[in-house]
C-alpha cells in the first residue's frame, strides 16, 4: 500500500478544491441579462416609424431582426435575436419595452428572442379640399396605418360647429350647414382604439384648402316618394309645384302636379337635363350614347363652346357634340370632337 506524504495530501485537497469551483462557475451563468428597447418619449416619435435604440446591461447592441425595419408595421411584433456568450437561463433574463419569447443555452453560447412593437406618429392628411359640386363633402388622401379621422367644422372666421370621426376619407356635412354661411375644416387621422394608442400618435390637424359660401337653399322639408315620383313637402306642410327650388345645394324643377321632373325638360324655351333623382346637371353629360354640354346655371349649350381655355367644341342645334367632321368647310374636330387647330 502506498504512503501519501502530508504534502502530497495538500496538493490533493487544493485541486479538489479548485475543481470543485470551477465547476461551479461553469453551471453559473455570467449574472443576468437585461435587455432594453428604447423609444423617445410619445411626444418625440416622428411620422416614420420608430427604431428602437436596443442595449443588453446598458451596452448598445444591433439584434438580428426578422423582418428589415422599412417592412414594419405598426403594432405588428417584429422579433429581435441575441446571441450571447455564456450560458443562461430564462430566469437570467428579463426584457423592458417588448417581452421575453425564448432563451436556448448550447455549447458556451444562449440564443435569446424578443419581441417588439413598432410605433409609429401617423402622418397628416393630405389634400383636405370638398369633393363635390356642392362644397359639402369634405374629403383627403388615406393616410398609411390609419383607419380613423377626426374632423372639425368651422363656421365664418373661428366660431366651432361640430366634431366628427370618420372611419372613411370623406363626410357629409350638409347637415350642419346653413345657407349663405362660409365653412372651412381641419383635419387629423387619429388611432382608432385605446389598443392603437398604445403604438400609434395621432397626427397634426391640417386645415381645407379653401373656404366655402353655402348656397344650399332649403333644407327644412321632406321628399315623398310616389308612383309618378317623388314631390317636397315644405316646412309649413304645402308641397311644391310649377317651378325651381334649390334644395341642399341641389336644382329641382317641380311639374305643376307637384312631381320633380326627370330626363330632358324644356322650361321658358331652353333645354335642362335631369338625372333619375331629379336633380339638374351641369358640364358635359352623356346621354343615350351622345355627348352634350350643360351650362354652368344648367340650360343646353348650342354652336361653339369653349368650357376650358383653347379647347373648342361644337354643338349641334339638338345640343348634341359633333365628332370626326369639318364644320362651315374650315374648321376640322376630331372624334373627342375637339378643334383641331
Amino acid at each position: 500500500m502506498r504512503i501519501i506524504g502530508k504534502k502530497s495530501r495538500w496538493l490533493i485537497v487544493v485541486l479538489a478544491a479548485a475543481l470543485t469551483l470551477g465547476a461551479g462557475i461553469t453551471s453559473m451563468a455570467s449574472g443576468s441579462v437585461k435587455i432594453r428597447f428604447e423609444n423617445p418619449s410619445k411626444s418625440n416619435w416622428t411620422e416614420e416609424i420608430t427604431i428602437p435604440k436596443v442595449t443588453i446591461n446598458y451596452s448598445e447592441e444591433s439584434p438580428e431582426w426578422s423582418k428589415e425595419p422599412e417592412e414594419w408595421t405598426p403594432g405588428k411584433k417584429v422579433t429581435a435575436t441575441f446571441t450571447l456568450s455564456g450560458t443562461y437561463a430564462r430566469k437570467d433574463c428579463s426584457v423592458y419595452g417588448g417581452e421575453l419569447i425564448s432563451v436556448n443555452a448550447s455549447d458556451d453560447e444562449t440564443v435569446i428572442k424578443a419581441s417588439y412593437v413598432p410605433v409609429v406618429k401617423l402622418a397628416s392628411p393630405e389634400s383636405a379640399g370638398w369633393s363635390d359640386a356642392n362644397k359639402t363633402r369634405a374629403s383627403w388622401k388615406k393616410v398609411p396605418y390609419a383607419s380613423k379621422y377626426q374632423v372639425r367644422l368651422y363656421k365664418g372666421g373661428e366660431e366651432w360647429v361640430k366634431t366628427i370621426t370618420s372611419t372613411a376619407t370623406s363626410v357629409d356635412l350638409i347637415e350642419y350647414m346653413k345657407d349663405g354661411e362660409s365653412y372651412y375644416y381641419e383635419v387629423k387621422a387619429i388611432p382608432k382604439d385605446t389598443k392603437e394608442e398604445k403604438y400609434m400618435k395621432e397626427s397634426d390637424y391640417v386645415m381645407s384648402d379653401d373656404s366655402v359660401t353655402q348656397e344650399l337653399g332649403d333644407t327644412s322639408g321632406r321628399w315623398s316618394q310616389y308612383q309618378e315620383g317623388k314631390k317636397y313637402r315644405e316646412n309649413d306642410g304645402s308641397y311644391m309645384s310649377n317651378g325651381w327650388k334649390m334644395i341642399v345645394g341641389k336644382w329641382y324643377y317641380f311639374n305643376q302636379n307637384g312631381y320633380a321632373v326627370t330626363g330632358w325638360q324644356a322650361v321658358d324655351n331652353k333645354w335642362y337635363y335631369f338625372d333619375k333623382e331629379a336633380c339638374m346637371l351641369t358640364g358635359w353629360q352623356q346621354v343615350n350614347g351622345i355627348w352634350y354640354y350643360l351650362n354652368p346655371n344648367g340650360d343646353m349649350a348650342t354652336g361653339w363652346i369653349q368650357p376650358e381655355p383653347g379647347k373648342w367644341y361644337y354643338l349641334n342645334g339638338d345640343g348634341s357634340m359633333v365628332v370626326n367632321t369639318v364644320i362651315d368647310g374650315v374648321y376640322t374636330v376630331d372624334g373627342s370632337g375637339l378643334w383641331i387647330q
